[in-house]
């Protein structure tokens, strides 16, 4: 019976390194001073603690949007970095930003998160 137990939790700790990185956004009001943009705080939260791939080595790809400015990331909580964006969508429609990671353990990560401009 123990040796069924340990190897259920080893197989569940083996499934659990296969999820990628937590990426999500929460947007803001529109930018000041700025027509058309919204400001938008990105996130990544990893999963293994000591990740091997730098956050300063996400990648950002915007797709029917341009990213105006971005902040530099911020650790904001353990295995949480957050980035601060300015998005703007040049008409009606929607847009998207590519969350790019490239982890040698995961493998390519690719994170869509869409925007819409009523």
């Amino acid at each position: 019976m123990k040796r069924s137990l340990l190897l259920l939790i080893a197989m569940c700790a083996g499934f659990a390194s296969l999820f990628p990185c937590d990426v999500y956004m929460e947007t803001g009001p529109a930018a000041a001073g700025k027509k058309n943009a919204v400001q938008v705080k990105l996130f990544v939260e990893l999963i293994h603690r000591r990740c091997p791939v730098d956050i300063e080595k996400t990648r950002l790809v915007a797709t029917g949007a341009a990213i105006a400015s971005q902040g530099q990331w911020k650790k904001v909580a353990a295995g949480i970095f957050e980035k601060d964006l300015v998005v703007s969508l040049a008409e009606k429609g929607k847009g998207e930003i590519r969350v790019l990671r490239d982890c040698p353990k995961t493998g390519l990560q690719e994170e869509i998160l869409g925007i819409v401009r009523i």
